[in-house]
């Protein structure tokens, strides 16, 4: 089991230092371009090579389940991508600990209690939500900029990145999902357990077991290399197996079948059709089919879908574009325009993506460079309370 709380070296501290410092003043990680200058100022020429050492539990490459100290691209490092630190560098950054520690633990904790008090009706399927407000009310004397920093915190965490959603018309609104998975962080009291817990569940997030029924294909398969299988074996991604062979767990045996658009809106847009002057047909296949490419880990499918999409939508939002609905329709909340933006930026990338002809180095794009699902279900969620 990878430890995630090992000491760190001296250039790897640093590296956190520098991060952690800038997010703490700003509210936001900084430039790349500027975490490798500042490293070059300290006496550390590699700056990549210093983030790429930090430790990973699970898949340590763009495929696969993954969870370490910082989340990047691990492909390509941009001059002005952000990377940004996750809730595990709290054990090694003292500047983190305390918002990276107890502060998330408290938060985590009273997702837990909350999902647990959930009631199911035996009817109907109905998600359950906190939201921001309900935070503010029941942590008075947390601070606003603390709530409104909560949703970035979210995004680089697997088990809160699935729930958490912009809401309300504060910019800094948010509300989350008291989904099924929080049950596995029941008992998490501080930040070493919680890392402990995300990385066992990252681990098995890799794992696959052979079944006893699918041992003797199988075998056939590896045996022409001379490897040996055993019945029922634990194969884990990223360690040596039979004849050096490495078996991934793919995507469609996940316990957990990862979602992009949340199906709860296009429940609500299902409920649409026949109830609108402008029909949601397409639009409903768009995002199905968006949600099916983005579990089976199809970048480029998944590129061409959300360019579909924000191309589709305009009429709904009485724009005859999407550049114009993203400068000039009236959002329910900054946080909105600020999603729409971030959308008509990624158009260049989709159209690279379609567009760029066969050429003799090898492409680059990967899962990593979708949009965060956050930007498009917010966007939806207009489209929706439009219709």
């Amino acid at each position: 089991m990878p430890d995630l709380s090992a000491p760190l070296d001296d250039a790897q501290h640093t590296l956190l230092k520098v991060m952690a410092e800038q997010y703490l003043k700003t509210g936001q990680w900084p430039f790349w371009r500027y975490v490798e200058q500042m490293m070059d100022h300290l006496g550390y020429d590699d700056a990549e090579q210093v983030l790429k050492s930090l430790p990973v539990a699970g898949a340590n490459s763009p495929v696969g389940a993954t969870y370490g100290l910082a989340w990047y691209d691990r492909v390509h490092l941009a001059d002005d991508s952000r990377p940004a630190l996750t809730v595990a560098a709290g054990l090694h950054s003292p500047e983190l600990r305390h918002v990276f520690g107890e502060n998330f633990i408290s938060v985590l904790q009273y997702f837990v209690k909350h999902q647990r008090a959930v009631r199911p009706s035996p009817d109907k399927v109905e998600a359950s939500y906190i939201t921001s407000d309900d935070f503010k009310r029941d942590f008075p004397t947390v601070t606003k900029e603390f709530v409104a920093a909560l949703p970035g915190i979210f995004e680089h965490e697997p088990v809160l990145r699935r729930g958490a959603q912009p809401w309300g018309t504060d910019p800094g609104g948010w509300r989350f999902e008291l989904h099924k998975w929080l049950k596995d962080y029941r008992g998490v009291d501080d930040l070493n357990g919680y890392v402990q817990r995300v990385t066992e569940r990252t681990v098995t997030a890799n794992t696959v077991i052979i079944p006893e029924s699918q041992a003797p294909a199988l075998a056939q398969v590896l045996g022409s290399s001379g490897g040996k299988i055993r019945i029922g074996e634990r194969l884990t991604a990223g360690m040596p197996t039979v004849a050096g062979a490495v078996i991934p767990r793919p995507a469609a045996l996940s316990e957990d079948p990862p979602q992009y658009v949340n199906e709860d809106l296009i429940k609500e847009l299902e409920a649409k059709q026949g109830q609108t002057r402008l029909s949601p047909d397409k639009l409903l296949q768009l995002v199905r089919e968006l949600n099916a490419c983005f579990r089976d880990g199809h970048a480029y499918a998944c590129h061409a879908l959300v360019r579909a999409i924000i191309d589709h939508v305009p009429p709904i939002l009485g724009k005859r574009s999407f550049e114009a609905a993203a400068s000039n329709y009236a959002w329910p909340t900054d946080a909105d325009r600020k999603y729409a933006k971030k959308l008509l930026e990624f158009k260049n990338q989709a159209d690279d993506v379609m567009h760029r002809q066969i050429r003799t180095s090898r492409g680059v794009i990967t899962m990593h460079d979708v949009p965060f699902p956050g930007y498009i279900n917010a966007l939806l969620r207009v489209c929706v309370d439009q219709l």
